[in-house]
């Protein structure tokens, strides 16, 4: 590529069917300081352009085996960064128009004088660097752009797994689970049709659904046995306790995150908390939090019980499709079970007694009441006696 030094002679090349012109043309830019070739036609001018770099040519219009205007579309389709004068002794002002509607810098009629053409070639030149200085300096800002928001994106996403990672320690779950959570609900999002940019939001945001259970006294949070109506009702504020922790952002995944806290316990048949909300007045992304979230609870291990199989979490989960579960929403679930299974599997719940980095959200072990009995619609497993 050639330089944009100004001190670096420029590369020129002169086309032009008429050899004496040829000569006169390159020995004035040859002493005003450029490095000029030449080329009697079309064909020899673009061999010449293929094999090298050429900062400006000087082309004549009419010439013997091409088109000047032909072969001004050629260089700046391929060579954009070439400037091109149009020199013509036969052109008119219609000619003049479309060289320079197709990419010509500027237009000379013969006889030319050699003060207006070093004029015009200096122009050129120099109206060609500037464009591509300009060009370097917005991709220049384009990566430090890119580089800020992705240090930007890391603090953020560090900040939500910190947030996260609070809450755990309050709680059963497992840091797997919440990556797990919300890896499926980008999937389960991308197939309900989200855009690229929502579906990363929810992956970011699925996590912080629980984060109300901050708020839960450990004497209901941790209780091993079944809740009292009192205790239960306690335990259902922690949709309106993460709400409220995470509400007043500006930030598109926190406002996500905010909506999912609050909602991700309405149920379909309006059956659900806080609000009994029915149907679509839930909004999507807490439907999808929902249906991934009890995937991945009734799918693995707790220390009450040995995970379901996944004909078996199938069977259970379809008895709240259009109860508990949004069924458009369940149906394409159905159908990514093996997009699923692939994230479970890649995301595997950590050793209990490992004292890898990998662990760093998990909650410390506790001692957990036996199983509660599956019920239609299937219940969240937050604990027994709390749906």
């Amino acid at each position: 590529m050639s330089s944009l030094s100004t001190t670096t002679p420029a590369q020129l090349l002169v086309v032009d069917d008429e050899p004496y012109l040829q000569v006169l043309l390159s020995r004035w830019l040859r002493d005003d300081g450029h490095v000029c070739a030449r080329a009697g036609g079309a064909a020899d001018a673009w061999a010449h352009l293929q094999q090298q770099a050429v900062d400006l040519v000087t082309l004549d219009i009419r010439m013997p085996g091409g088109s000047g205007l032909d072969l001004l579309d050629k260089i700046k389709e391929t060579y954009p960064d070439t400037a091109v004068l149009m020199v013509s002794g036969e052109g008119d002002m219609a000619d003049a128009i479309r060289a320079l509607t197709r990419g010509a810098f500027a237009f000379l009629m013969k006889p030319t004088e050699r003060f207006q053409l070093l004029v015009q070639v200096r122009n050129g030149l120099e109206r060609r660097r500037l464009v591509m200085e300009n060009r370097e300096y917005v991709h220049g800002l384009e990566e430090l752009v890119e580089q800020r928001t992705f240090a930007i994106r890391q603090a953020h996403e560090e900040t939500i797994h910190r947030l996260v990672k609070a809450s755990l320690y309050r709680d059963e779950e497992t840091g797997e689970h919440i990556q797990r959570t919300g890896w499926y609900s980008e999937l389960l999002a991308a197939a309900a049709g989200w855009d690229a940019a929502a579906a990363e939001q929810i992956r970011l945001a699925a996590p912080m659904h629980d984060v109300g259970k901050i708020g839960i006294p450990d004497a209901i949070l941790r209780k091993p046995g079944k809740l009292t109506p009192d205790e239960t009702a306690v335990m259902r504020t922690h949709t309106l306790v993460g709400a409220k922790m995470l509400a007043g952002s500006t930030s598109p995944v926190l406002r996500m995150a905010e909506e999912i806290a609050l909602r991700h316990h309405e149920r379909w048949d309006g059956s659900g908390y806080p609000d009994g909300l029915a149907g679509t007045e839930i909004p999507e992304a807490a439907r999808i939090v929902a249906l991934v979230d009890a995937y991945d609870a009734l799918s693995h291990d707790r220390v009450y019980r040995q995970a379901f199989s996944e004909a078996k979490v199938a069977e259970l989960m379809l008895e709240g499709r259009g109860a508990h579960f949004d069924p458009r929403l369940f149906d394409l679930f159905l159908s990514l079970l093996p997009e699923m299974r692939a994230i479970a599997q890649a995301v595997p719940d950590a050793d209990a007694n490992s004292d890898d980095e990998q662990r760093s959200f998990a909650p410390p072990a506790t001692e957990r009441a036996p199983p509660f009995p599956l019920v239609s619609p299937p219940v969240h497993e937050f604990r027994q006696g709390a749906p």
